[in-house]
């Protein structure tokens, strides 16, 4: 396989200002809607890199682009191959992003870097769940049979984000676990985890609001931590339990980046993901498609280096 080519750092820089902005978005969504389904907040990270898809000539004489394929919905629950009833579908990973260099016409460098999204849950635990497969299926009806009489309680919510918050989705045990394990055994370390947090804790928030929340750069936000690291956390929980955003803090000592470092600063300039060729192409293909479903999300970055 080639050496890794580098990256100009105009490059590194733009990529890492349209990562920060994602960022940026997401943790607002985060805070204005506390109990915001964890999938809504992988499909509002994909549209805040909407924007930049257009082909873009920076003062070095590189070219970027980003290309973006968001599947989510049905796909996450059992169709085609339904099983009653209806067993949710997960995946390796939530989001793929593919990193593609190119010298010319000349495609000379590719690179894969897989994360599995989690949120942190408010104190009170109260986030919509993404596994109900029978309010989905309902459609519309759920919108239009309303009942009668508005439960007020609905509409005066309190949430809180705390050191002793827990990433509910995640569970001591869990075969997600250990195919992530095996996966960066037998591939490469390629899987990292995307945890999204409010952009500080401790906070709190009321429903309902008198004026949305408007965040400038989030202090916390969205952090990339090593599966290793959080694994290695995990081991000290009673299987089952969920891990504290303290538990993970304080475990990953290499890692727990900002979104925009790991996918500028790291991912771009071959610190973590994995590099491919046509050798190991099946196995991403494999990745990005077959298991027990194709992954929710995926990133194409694009990088025409300037000529000479």
């Amino acid at each position: 396989m080639n050496p890794w080519p580098h990256i100009p750092e105009d490059v590194v820089a733009w990529y890492r200002d349209v990562f920060a902005e994602a960022n940026r978005r997401v943790c607002e969504r985060l805070v204005n809607l506390p109990n915001v389904r964890e999938t809504s907040l992988d499909d509002g990270l994909i549209e805040a890199l909407i924007p930049e898809a257009a082909p873009t000539l920076l003062p070095s004489g590189a070219i970027v682009r980003m290309d973006t394929h968001n599947v989510g919905g049905l796909l996450r629950t059992g169709w085609p191959r339904w099983e009653p009833p209806f067993v949710r579908r997960w995946e390796t990973a939530d989001i793929a992003v593919l990193v593609f260099v190119y010298r010319g016409e000349t495609l000379i460098a590719k690179k894969i870097g897989l994360l599995q999204t989690k949120r942190l849950y408010p104190d009170n635990n109260d986030v919509e769940d993404d596994e109900d497969e029978f309010e989905l299926f309902a459609g519309m009806n759920r919108f239009i049979r309303r009942e009668d009489k508005q439960a007020i309680g609905a509409l005066h919510l309190h949430f809180s984000f705390s050191e002793d918050s827990v990433y509910g989705a995640m569970r001591a045990g869990s075969r997600q676990i250990q195919v992530i394990d095996a996966l960066n055994r037998d591939f490469g370390k390629a899987v990292y985890y995307l945890f999204y947090n409010p952009h500080e804790i401790p906070v709190s928030i009321s429903y309902p609001i008198k004026e949305r929340i408007r965040l400038d750069r989030p202090a916390i936000g969205c952090r990339v931590l090593d599966a290793d690291e959080v694994h290695q956390a995990l081991t000290g929980l009673k299987g089952g339990d969920s891990p504290t955003y303290t538990t993970l803090t304080q475990a990953a000592s290499a890692s727990n980046w900002r979104l925009e470092a790991w996918a500028a600063d790291l991912l771009l300039t071959c610190q973590v993901g994995e590099q491919f060729d046509a050798s190991r192409e099946e196995r991403v293909r494999y990745f990005l498609e077959r298991r027990t479903g194709p992954i929710g999300a995926a990133l194409a970055v694009s990088i025409t280096l300037p000529d000479g």
